[in-house]
């Protein structure tokens, strides 16, 4: 059995070369992706790899010392195990990232490919195919956190047809009483998730998707089964998870658990103050990830997560910039804070399945990304400005302005403003600009431009 130790001195010492040599025997290397300027340290078996730390390779050199080796002298083992414990330096990460290095081979998701990988086989997906392969037939490596964590044993129908419960919650989420909008909505749903699921980023369709839930009864619509939604990518690709109420861009550790291979980044539940402007960089740039008591590196656009944000509120923001930058998609009210997908289904989702129930999943998540790449990502049909009037404004405010006959020239705004409070008295905390930010929100809400002018002290205002 090999030792990293020896007694030169008189006494037992780690020694540096065979620590290493030990090492990487058992499959620990160095690696330094192309254009990300920090070395990852990882375990290689076979074609799969795993990204380690140094406090793991430490673990796994006590448990060698402690349990595998087979020591015949108790002095040798007791002063081998406190030299141990007193020089923790030699697994530092700067001594670690001196493991020899070793070129990886990764296997990655082009713009007209993607991969689903399981233990015991590969999901080859195109626009045109969905074909099951054997690690043998894939040439390259895997990184531990792209396998999904069950076996994969259906066979693949070429008249395939989704079913199964999380296809049903998926169809549920995009009710309307309208069924083109639904369908269209549906059809959206499917190719965002496939957006989301495939690894390949391009600088010409880079968005941040957006789910919000629906506004009814004057109040956002909670469990709306968003965030069930949101929590399915993570049984499929390495997910992250921003707790968007505390998130700010200026705390420089705010993505510290953002990591190579990490493929999306969720900010769950942002507020309404969330600066999306803030993000652009996340989305259309390298990603630079900074740790406390680590040098700060760099994830390179290709290969940094896709941005997921959901929200009861709008995530501000006007013009080109922001317009190109996300895709919003708000959920219907099928389900809410007295009816959940658990009421539906009798247990909840993922917690219950049986392995046919994962293997529907499976399959309809390669569906969605077998038609992004058909079709790309399908705009769903939503009046995101008219939820955001709904979220801003008064039920009485929109019902008066319903009424307001507001297509004929001019309208004061100092009387319109007076009519409304005589109408509704309860309204007298809302002042003048308030009102006027409401007059313009609605005019966003239903495409109408809002035009201001004065007339000697006299505001007024037209929608034309």
């Amino acid at each position: 059995m090999r030792k990293f130790w020896n007694n030169i001195t008189g006494s037992y010492k780690i020694d540096p070369e065979s620590l290493h040599e030990f090492l990487n025997e058992r499959g620990y290397y160095s690696f330094n992706p192309r254009s990300v300027n920090s070395t990852i340290l990882i375990k290689s078996s076979e074609k799969q790899v795993r990204q380690v730390s140094p406090k793991e390779i430490r673990t796994f050199c006590w448990r060698y010392i402690e349990s595998e080796y087979q020591f015949q002298d108790d002095d040798e083992r007791r002063q081998v195990k406190t030299e141990f414990h007193k020089n923790k330096s030699y697994f530092s990460k700067d001594n670690m990232e001196l493991l020899p290095e070793i070129e990886i081979n990764e296997i990655k998701d082009t713009e007209e490919t993607s991969y689903l990988f399981f233990p015991n086989c590969i999901l080859e997906i195109t626009d045109e195919s969905v074909i099951k392969k054997s690690y043998e037939e894939v040439e390259g490596h895997v990184f531990e956190t792209d396998i999904i964590f069950k076996d994969f044993k259906a066979d693949i129908d070429k008249d395939y047809k989704p079913q199964g419960e999380f296809y049903e919650f998926v169809k549920d989420v995009c009710s309307n009483p309208n069924k083109k909008t639904e369908d269209q909505n549906f059809e959206s749903i499917i190719t965002i998730i496939g957006y989301l699921l495939h690894r390949h980023k391009h600088p010409a369709n880079a968005k941040a998707i957006v789910f919000m839930d629906s506004y009814k009864n004057d109040n956002p619509n909670g469990g709306t089964g968003k965030g069930l939604l949101t929590k399915a990518f993570k049984y499929i690709r390495e997910a992250t998870f921003q707790d968007g109420k505390f998130y700010t861009s200026s705390n420089r550790f705010g993505l510290s658990q953002v990591k190579y291979g990490t493929r999306v980044l969720v900010f769950d539940d942002v507020p309404k103050t969330f600066d999306f402007e803030k993000i652009f960089p996340l989305i259309t740039e390298e990603a630079v990830i900074e740790r406390k008591y680590e040098n700060k590196f760099t994830i390179p656009f290709e290969q940094s997560p896709k941005i997921l944000i959901t929200t009861n509120y709008t995530v501000e923001g006007s013009g080109d910039s922001h317009k190109r930058r996300k895709v919003e998609f708000i959920f219907s009210d099928t389900f809410n804070a007295d009816y959940s997908p658990e009421d539906k289904y009798g247990h909840l989702l993922f917690m219950g399945w049986d392995n046919k129930e994962w293997e529907n999943f499976y399959l309809f998540m390669a569906h969605c990304l077998q038609m992004f790449l058909m079709e790309g990502i399908v705009l769903p049909k939503f009046n995101v400005r008219e939820r955001k009037l709904k979220i801003e404004a008064t039920p009485e405010f929109i019902e008066f302005m319903n009424y307001l006959d507001y297509f004929h020239g001019k309208l004061n705004k100092d009387v319109v403003y007076d009519n409304f409070y005589s109408k509704y008295p309860n309204h007298h905390d809302i002042g003048k600009t308030t009102f006027r930010n409401w007059l313009k929100l609605y005019a966003d809400a239903y495409d109408l431009e809002f035009h201001e002018s004065h007339s000697g002290d006299d505001p007024f205002f037209e929608y034309s």
